[in-house]
């Protein structure tokens, strides 16, 4: 089934991406990595808010009231209410032309990360965790030219995370006791729709949906790798998707203008902006940094 979303914050972002609900606040959170903004969206009322940062934060996270953020070579908190950014660790021993690229909170409540280069032409990126007494230590995973992606089951058994650059969707068994990975393999190629596997979120079922990066497509996969549904949307390059709203029904959908020719603008004004449509099956409660996650039933 093909479904088409509506554009509810035509913020026009150099580089949308990171879209994270906030059950308790009932808002959109997303950021703007290149121009280093954060983007607030209130679905009650339609309205926008933008924040200056002094980083350029590629991954989000609830932390109680506050944001956690990777972003350059960093892990760092922001807090709306007063607007202050404040470093919590760096990442030590990453060239200075790496950055953060995506990540996501473990059912430990740790918040998992990688770095990439920042023109992504080569594999030197790493995958972290990022631990609640401040430490950064590197998990066992093969480098990656763009990694993407950092979502686990309901059940918390298993970890998907894309290979942007191969096209590819992977998946690895995790023991939620001893907090290890095995079991690395192909969940799915994405070939077949001519675009790249970039951001993600799970469903109550255990559906992953996954934007396609330059396929102007999000498609949502079963948890034995077959395509469901699939979303097109009025711009080419989706980087991000959160299920959210107040019965978490409502996918929201980040996009990016990096790249796009002005005659390619001119065909999709609505790149960059941030898009919404209602699927059937609702997402996950919202898994804040620090806080055990219990498996879903």
């Amino acid at each position: 089934m093909i479904i088409s979303p509506e554009c509810v914050a035509p913020t026009g972002c150099l580089n949308g991406q990171s879209p994270l609900w906030s059950h308790a606040e009932g808002f959109l959170w997303w950021v703007d990595q290149k121009r280093a903004k954060l983007h607030r969206y209130n679905p009650r009322t339609g309205n926008t808010r933008r924040y200056e940062l002094p980083v350029r934060p590629s991954r989000i996270a609830l932390y109680g009231g506050l944001l956690l953020m990777a972003a350059d070579r960093e892990i760092g908190f922001f807090d709306p209410a007063t607007e202050i950014y404040e470093r919590l660790a760096v990442v030590e021993g990453e060239p200075e032309t790496n950055r953060t690229s995506d990540g996501g909170i473990a059912p430990d409540g740790s918040f998992w990360f990688a770095t990439e280069d920042d023109v992504e032409r080569e594999p030197v990126g790493t995958y972290y965790r990022y631990n609640a007494d401040r430490t950064i230590t590197p998990l066992r995973l093969p480098s990656v030219l763009s990694s993407r992606t950092f979502e686990f089951s309901p059940d918390g058994r298993t970890f998907y995370t894309c290979d942007s650059a191969e096209c590819e969707i992977l998946a690895h068994d995790f023991d939620p006791e001893t907090g290890t990975l095995s079991g690395r393999r192909t969940f799915a190629f994405t070939h077949e729709f001519g675009g790249a596997p970039f951001g993600s979120t799970v469903d109550r079922e255990g559906g992953l949906w996954t934007c396609l990066h330059g396929a102007s497509r999000v498609v949502r996969f079963t948890p034995d790798g077959k395509v469901d549904q699939v979303i097109v949307l009025a711009a080419p390059l989706p980087t991000g998707c959160a299920l959210g709203g107040e019965d978490l029904r409502t996918l929201f959908i980040t996009t990016s203008r990096v790249g796009l020719s002005f005659p390619q603008l001119d065909s999709r004004p609505l790149s960059g902006s941030l898009f919404a449509v209602t699927v059937d099956i609702p997402g996950l409660p919202g898994k804040m940094f620090g806080g055990k996650v219990s498996p879903a039933e």
